[in-house]
Formats: C-alpha cells, sequence, structure tokens
C-alpha cells in the first residue's frame, strides 16, 4: 500500500467535486490467521487455556474514512467437547484497527491478542474463524484437537509459550499480564533477523519442593535433531510454583524448523518433566550447509521469474503444511522461493502423510486438466473445490453424475484406494456452474449425512 499516493487521489477527488462517502484501499496481502495456544494448571478439576491470536494489518481491506485508515478483523472462537459433542465455548469479538499513516511500524508488524478459558479437565476441538471485516468473503480457519489434563503431584511444567517480548509489568489490567510481566505471545512462531531475532519463552513449574536445588534447561534442535543452542542454570525456588522466563538469540541460525525445549531436572540432572513446541527460522543471510545438487524439478524452475514460483505455489498450497506455507510467504528472493520449490516437490515425491506421492510434472498435469474442467465463476479450475480434491487425489475411480432431475445438480465422487473407499459429494447449489464440497466421508474433510437437503 502506498499512503502518499491515496492521499493524494483523496485531496484530488475533494478538488473535482467526486469524493464518494469512503475510499476503499485493497489487501497487500493474502488474508489469514496465525493461532497459537498453551495450557496452564488451574485447580484439581480444571485447566486453564490461553489462545493467541496473530495477523497482518497489510493483509486487511482498508476504508479510508474521518482522517484514517479503518479496518477490521472478525474473530470467532468454538470450544467443543469432544465426547459429548457440546460446544462449551462460543466467543465473537470485532477488532478494529484505525490509523493514519500506512508507513508506521504498526502496518508492518504482527496484531496479537488473546483471550483465555477455563475448562474442566477432557479433550476438546479449538476452532478459530477470522473474517476481514470490509471484506467478508475474505476469512481464515484454524482447528486442533487437544488434552486439558490434571498435573500430576510431582514436580513438572506447564506448555512452553514462545513470546515476541517479555518485560517487567506492574499493569495488572493489561491483557498480556502474567506474574508481575507483560508477556506477548508470538502465534506466527517465525523468529528471524527481519521479524523476530530473539525468542522470548514464558512458562510455569508446578509442585516444586521448597529449597531443593533443581536445573531448568532451554534447548533449540534442529529438524534433524541436532542441538543449535543450549542453556542451563541452576534454580532453587522458595514457593512450590514459579515462572520460568528467558531468551535465545537466533540471527546466526540457518533458515529451516525447529523444536523449542524447556526441561526441568532434579539437582542429579535427571529429567523430570519436558514441554517443547515447533517453530521456523528466516534468516536470509545465513548461508545452508551445502548440500547435494537440486533434484530436476529444481533445474525445471531455473527459468522461472517470481511471479511464476508464487502462482506455482499457491497451487501446490493444498499439499503443504502451515508451516511450509508460513515459511514460504516469509522468502523474500527469487533464488530463495527456487530453492524452496525444489525441496517441496522432492519432498512429495516420496509421499507425505494421508498424500500418496506425486511428482512435480504430474500435479502441474492435473492442475491443467482442472483448469480445463471446472473453472467457473471467473476462479480457474484448480480454485473450485472439485478442482482441488484432483489435484489432492487423481482421477476418481468412479464419478456419479446427478443432472437437474428432481432436484439440483450433482456429482459424486468414489475413491477407493484411499481410507477402504470414500465418497466426496458436489452440488451446484446456486446454477452457477460451481460445484461446492457439502459432504465426504475422508478423515479430515466436511462430513455432514444430512447432505441431501442442499439437492432437494
Amino acid at each position: 500500500m502506498r499512503p502518499m499516493l491515496t492521499i493524494l487521489i483523496f485531496v484530488a477527488l475533494m478538488r473535482t467535486g467526486g469524493l464518494a462517502q469512503t475510499v476503499t484501499v485493497m489487501p497487500a496481502l493474502p488474508f489469514a490467521i496465525d493461532v497459537d495456544w498453551a495450557r496452564f494448571r488451574n485447580d484439581a478439576n480444571s485447566g486453564y487455556l490461553e489462545v493467541y491470536y496473530g495477523f497482518y494489518p497489510q493483509s486487511l481491506t482498508y476504508h479510508w474514512q474521518e482522517g484514517k485508515f479503518q479496518a477490521g478483523v472478525k474473530l470467532q472462537t468454538r470450544i467443543i467437547n469432544v465426547q459429548k459433542q457440546d460446544t462449551v465455548v462460543s466467543r465473537s469479538s470485532l477488532l478494529r484497527l484505525a490509523e493514519a499513516d500506512t508507513s508506521g511500524a504498526w502496518y508492518r508488524y504482527s496484531f496479537v491478542t488473546q483471550a483465555g478459558f477455563v475448562l474442566p479437565h477432557g479433550e476438546y476441538k479449538l476452532e478459530v474463524t477470522a473474517t476481514d471485516s470490509l471484506a467478508t468473503a475474505r476469512f481464515s480457519a484454524w482447528d486442533r484437537t487437544m488434552t486439558i489434563s490434571a498435573f500430576p503431584a510431582t514436580p513438572g511444567c506447564s506448555d512452553v509459550e514462545l513470546c515476541k517480548n517479555i518485560v517487567s509489568s506492574t499493569k495488572q489490567t493489561d491483557l498480556f499480564y502474567k506474574n508481575a510481566m507483560e508477556v506477548v505471545p508470538h502465534p506466527a512462531l517465525l523468529y528471524g533477523v527481519s521479524t523476530a531475532p530473539v525468542l522470548y519463552y514464558y512458562l510455569e513449574l508446578y509442585h516444586l519442593m521448597p529449597a531443593m536445588r533443581y536445573y531448568v534447561t532451554a534447548l533449540v534442535v534442529a529438524d534433524d535433531g541436532r542441538v543449535a543452542r543450549e542453556s542451563s542454570k541452576a534454580r532453587i525456588f522458595n514457593t512450590a510454583q514459579a515462572a520460568e522466563v528467558g531468551t535465545m538469540n537466533l540471527i546466526s541460525l540457518p533458515s529451516g524448523k525447529y523444536t523449542f525445549r524447556m526441561q526441568l531436572s532434579d539437582s542429579t540432572k535427571l529429567a523430570l518433566h519436558q514441554s517443547e513446541k515447533s517453530f521456523l527460522i528466516y534468516n536470509p543471510h545465513i548461508q545452508p550447509p551445502a548440500q547435494v545438487a537440486a533434484p530436476a524439478s529444481g533445474q525445471q524452475m531455473a527459468g522461472m521469474v517470481e511471479a511464476e514460483l508464487d502462482l506455482e505455489f499457491r497451487q501446490a498450497r493444498y499439499l503443504a503444511t502451515k508451516s511450509e506455507i508460513k515459511f514460504y510467504e516469509a522468502l523474500k528472493t527469487v533464488e530463495g522461493k527456487r530453492e524452496f520449490l525444489a525441496n517441496f516437490w522432492q519432498t512429495m515425491e516420496q509421499g507425505r502423510g494421508d498424500f500418496f506421492p506425486v511428482t512435480r510434472v504430474e500435479y502441474l498435469r492435473r492442475v491443467k486438466i482442472a483448469d480445463d474442467r471446472y473453472g467457473a465463476l471467473g476462479k480457474d479450475g484448480w480454485q473450485t473445490n472439485r478442482g482441488r480434491i484432483y489435484l489432492l487425489f487423481g482421477e476418481p475411480d468412479e464419478i456419479e453424475r446427478r443432472p437437474n432431475v428432481g432436484g439440483k445438480p450433482h456429482e459424486i465422487w468414489t475413491y477407493y484406494s484411499i481410507e477402504n473407499g470414500v465418497e466426496f459429494v458436489f452440488v451446484n447449489r446456486f446454477a452457477t456452474g460451481d460445484y461446492e464440497l457439502v459432504h465426504s466421508t475422508k478423515r479430515g474433510e466436511l462430513r455432514d449425512p444430512d447432505w441431501q437437503r442442499f439437492v432437494n
């Protein structure tokens, strides 16, 4: 966004008498929500769950009103008891931004907030949906399943919270206040020289024996298991419960995926309990160790410009993990993006999780076929529901096409080789030619046994 240009347009419209009520400024980044969480002890029957939310102001739609750029995020949090299938928390909020100048630091860095929930012990599903308040078709959804359980009556620790900053504080009404500190979370979990060069951490220790010596060890472990950073200190606590905070400088570590691990040990350095969390580092100024020659897919990308690389990764996002998506979005050089995609396709050729092995050539062939078959409403075929399933799983073993006879047109795709047989049901709900996925028996996909109501 170029604030000076926008304001000049605004002034010009005023002078010509052509000013509308608002001037809309489009987002500079795709809309996405970052979510992280940590569990803490509450009492004998319940735990305390903190949820951390983050988004980038550059990803929002703005209206210029009353001398400021104004935007907002609608935030919806649901917590469901898995065993009872009962919604125990449903909370909505609207976060507003209003700033006069988008050249300020507020526009370039993540905006974070948090919420806390007391939950009885049990298994829960946490669902978060964020929506651009001025463009409601732009939204981001996230969910996780977690267990809130009792802490044993022996020395142990809470989940570790990875933070952007921790300072002493007396402002007990502050949103981020904990144990005489302002603890600002970093839900993006992306660190590095241009984002967050120092990792701050916070966790709580429980059921300590006063006057006994303990060792608290912080480690940064690379994806290959190598310990990249380690800090250990002896501690004697005066209370049965204490907070542990510290920092790790990460600007000299190569880019990649890491695990932060906190370990509590007794006086003999026997491990009693540990807590860990994965995060990413992006340090483009650090050259990775020498590697073998790039795979063939890397050679094929040698002549691609940045726009072509970005498009290819958008098409491949269905295969990517959340960490890979964050990592790619943090890349600023064409060379870095080429290297990432080469390694990404090398991984996918081996197969991962629920996805069968797929080569770059085969996947891009599917993109072309999806574009030819499934484009609708101005969207390329790979962006539609049928296109996504085709890209992930290829040609169905069977397609049952039901035209507009006594109901809305719909298709049922069957794959016999996935999870002992799965179905995907697509319905042309609004007679636009865009078939929406309304039900699937595939694990992790939308499941709605009452999908027939969309047809009738």
